[in-house]
Formats: structure tokens, C-alpha cells, sequence
């Protein structure tokens, strides 16, 4: 039922336009050059796809496609990770750009469809976790990149399955066989999921047997063999970022330094929910809970423990690693592959909440689906553009909520109020939970902690 109810909805942003230019953009047409590529020759090399123009089948942008690359070994290679081009190869023989869109909605609706099974395992409420996975999936993030050509929603498929088989109390070498090319799958998608792979990777030689994690161990130094030889063959270096125009020229070594930073990013940690323009509960308010109901994955077993885990390392890899949270993207790119996972602890605090909390929890997720509708008419209504300015959306609602979040791209004195008051309640309400979680082992060591000497005489 959920997939159904999600890919109907899905199908809404099918050709949903990214610019007043063009109907996609940023990295998008370059996956699909690949794409094209693979299907025409057989190859890799962009060389014939731009003498050709092959992008005007599905860029109809008037300047046509800008070079992202440069020239190596007399070929050009698109910067990026080719699982994604390989995934979508039997979308666009369907039907080019518009195929490919659909194929990727029923990924984004099976998707959030395991994440329910995930989640109703978890927490045994198989009607609370429908509810919430269903109010996570349409928010406006999961609604936007269901068709967006990324790769950060079959990266979140890989990933729930690789939780679905982590899971399983009882370890094959079946299991090692699938989670090892869930996980090759997972990095030829992105290198970026290389932090939430080796999550999963440790997670499962923790618990299987001797023969599994041999299996395992093995299948992976395979892969990674073949990983490391495949982007020497392809891009001349160990990241497909050596061949984009940003970095000619650049090693391995400095590719890595120009992504990694700390002191200037620091605030992205928060931003990344509350920006008023990117943060993802800003288009999603439900996910103003998250911060609330990451305690509980503490006490939710192996599984809770490694969901959390992989939250905060998606978050980390987000702030520090990312160039940037406010790319030529919807907002929530950088979230959206760990986005069906928050499911889990949304639906812990839901149950735990006394009936006040759960209306609050029913109402947020109520205006996150509102918002999604009014951007969708926004988009096709009012031309509000996806990838360029999707907050100058004027629905009432949205546009009231703005005050209420700090623009980090303003550092003033109204910016620091509101995001220390956001601190503020989200700090309160993940110690109030945990204090509800802990509260009777911290009764009972107060009880057995002994009086001190001096305060026990008194009391004599």
C-alpha cells in the first residue's frame, strides 16, 4: 500500500522543471551522457556524445551542455561515479529522460517502502511506522529527488536493504555474498557513501560467524582491488573528481584536502535542518523532531544503535566533506540518502509521546505534506524553479514559517537569537528524553550511591 501511495504521489514531480532554462541540471545531464554513452558505444568516453549533441535528446537547455571535464589520455570522462549512469541504462531505453525519471520514482517508492519494514520491525507498530514512514516519504526533499537523477536515492535503497540484512539474526554466506555487493554497489554509486559502507561493513563481521566474515572479508578485498584499478582505468586517478575542471591537474591528496574543512563549517551540523533556505526542516517540518528522538536509538538494540550511527556519519560527512549545503540543488541533497532512515526513531518518540506530543507529531507531518502539494503548484503554477530558487515559493503557510529560521547566508545578531533558541529547545528535549529513557537506572544508582560521612552524622 505504501508503495503504491508513494509512487502515485512520486509521479507528481516527473518533469517538474529545474531552471526557467532547462528541465534538469547541475550533474544531472552528465550521469545521463554516460548513460548515453554505455548505450550508443558501449564506453565511457563523452568525446562522440559531445560531437554529436547527443544531450539535446534530454538537456534542452538553449546554450546547450558546458564541459565539466577535461581532456585525459584523449578521452572525456564525466567527473562522477558511473553507478548511477549503469542503474538508469534500462530507464532511458524506455523512454530517454522521462524513463529514466519514472524508473528512478519506483526506486525512491521501494525505498521508503523497506524503510517501513525496517521500521515496523524495529518497533513493532506496524500502524505508527506506516504512518511515519509515509509522512517522511512526501515530505518535499523525498518528494524532489525521487526523480531527481542523483545519486543519493538508490544510495538510500542500498542502504536500507544492507540494514534489512544486517539485521537478520541468523548469518549465511548468502548474506556475506549479498552485503558484499550491496556495498560495491553502494561505493560505485558515490565514494562519499564510503563512511555509512564501512558502517555496515563492521556491523555485520561483528556478529557473523568465522565463515561468513571470511566470505565477507574476502568478497570486499576483491571489490576494493577492482574498485581502485577501475578508477585508475577511468579517470587516470583514485576519485572521478581528478577530471573535473575544478580540480585539472590535482592529485588524489589535494582532491580530498579541497572537500575536507572544519572551522568554517562547524554550523552546518544544525544548518542543515534549520537553514531557512536548505534546511531540510524547513521543507519538512516532521524532521524538527529528529534531534528529540535520536536518544532512543540508543536503547533500540543492535539495529537502533546502527541506524544512529549512520545518521550522525551522513550528517558528519554533510557538514565537513561536502563543498557545499547550498549547491545548484533542492535543499536536502546532501541528507537525503540517510532521509528513509529517520523513519526509525520518528516513530520510537511517536509511541512514547502522551497524546498532546502525538498530535504536535501528527500536525508536523501534516504541514510537511502541505508543504510539498504547494510546492508542487508552485512549480507548475507560479514557474518556481527547483534548482534556483524553490524558497520564493509565496504560499502563506511557507512563507510565514521563514522568520522562525535563521539564514546562515546573514550572520546577524537575529540570525544568533534563532539559532540559539533551536539550540536551545533541541538540546532540552534530547535531555528530557534521555532522562525519561535512563530515568529509572539513575533513580537507582542515586539510591545505592552511599551518604557521605559527614552529611550521614548530621542526619543522626
Amino acid at each position: 500500500m505504501l508503495f503504491v501511495l508513494l509512487a502515485a504521489v512520486y509521479s507528481f514531480s516527473v518533469g517538474l522543471r529545474a531552471t526557467n532554462a532547462s528541465s534538469i541540471t547541475g550533474d544531472e545531464p552528465f550521469y545521463l551522457m554516460t548513460t548515453v554513452s554505455l548505450i550508443d558505444d558501449g564506453d565511457f568516453d563523452l568525446t562522440n556524445q559531445y560531437e554529436r549533441r547527443s544531450f539535446e535528446a534530454f538537456f534542452d537547455h538553449p546554450n546547450g551542455l558546458w564541459m565539466q571535464s577535461v581532456e585525459t589520455n584523449g578521452r572525456i570522462v564525466s567527473p562522477h561515479e558511473p553507478g548511477l549512469s549503469v542503474l538508469v541504462v534500462p530507464g532511458y531505453l524506455l523512454d530517454g529522460l522521462h524513463g529514466v525519471q519514472v524508473q528512478l520514482m519506483l526506486v525512491a517508492a521501494l525505498t521508503f517502502s523497506l524503510a517501513f519494514v525496517l521500521t515496523s520491525l524495529e518497533t513493532h507498530r506496524v500502524l505508527l511506522s506506516w504512518l511515519v514512514t509515509a509522512a517522511v516519504g512526501l515530505g518535499a526533499t523525498a518528494f524532489v529527488y525521487s526523480t531527481e537523477i542523483y545519486p543519493e536515492m538508490p544510495g538510500a535503497l542500498t542502504l536500507v536493504l544492507g540494514l534489512l540484512l544486517v539485521r537478520r539474526s541468523s548469518r549465511t554466506v548468502f548474506d556475506a555474498l549479498a552485503l558484499a555487493v550491496l556495498l560495491t554497489m553502494f561505493l560505485w554509486l558515490s565514494m562519499k557513501y564510503m563512511p555509512l559502507g564501512a558502517l555496515l561493513g563492521v556491523a555485520f563481521v561483528y556478529s557473523a560467524g568465522w565463515r561468513e566474515r571470511i566470505v565477507f572479508t574476502a568478497l570486499c578485498a576483491i571489490s576494493g582491488a577492482f574498485y581502485v584499478w577501475g578508477h585508475y582505468a577511468l579517470f587516470d586517478d583514485l576519485t572521478a573528481y581528478s577530471v573535473n575542471t575544478v580540480f585539472e591537474g590535482a592529485n588524489t591528496a589535494t582532491v580530498i584536502e579541497g572537500h575536507v574543512s572544519f572551522q568554517d563549517r562547524v554550523y552546518r551540523i544544525w544548518g542543515l535542518l534549520l537553514d531557512q533556505r536548505f534546511g531540510t526542516a524547513r521543507w519538512a517540518p516532521l524532521l524538527l523532531l529528529l534531534p528529540a528522538s535520536l536518544p532512543l536509538l540508543l536503547r533500540g538494540g543492535s539495529t537502533g544503535r546502527l541506524v544512529l550511527g549512520l545518521i550522525v556519519a551522513q550528517v558528519l560527512v554533510a557538514t565537513f566533506i561536502a563543498i557545499t549545503m547550498m549547491g545548484w540543488w533542492f535543499p536536502g541533497r546532501t541528507l537525503i540518502t540517510v532521509v528513509p532512515l529517520t523513519a526509525l526513531p520518528l516513530a520510537l518518540l511517536t509511541a512514547k509521546l502522551p497524546i498532546a506530543g502525538k498530535v504536535l507529531a501528527g500536525g508536523l507531518g501534516l504541514t510537511s505534506i502541505a508543504f510539498t502539494v504547494a510546492l508542487r503548484d508552485a512549480v507548475t503554477k507560479e514557474g518556481v524553479r527547483l534548482a534556483v530558487a524553490p524558497f520564493d515559493m509565496q504560499w502563506a503557510p511557507f512563507r510565514w514559517s521563514r522568520e522562525l529560521f535563521p539564514n546562515y547566508q546573514s550572520w546577524g545578531m537575529d540570525t544568533v537569537i534563532v539559532t540559539v533558541v533551536w539550540l536551545t529547545a533541541f538540546v532540552a528535549s534530547m535531555a528530557a528524553v534521555t532522562w525519561w529513557q535512563y530515568r529509572d537506572e539513575l533513580r537507582s544508582l542515586r539510591r545505592r550511591r552511599p551518604l557521605p560521612a559527614l552529611f550521614a552524622m548530621k542526619q543522626a
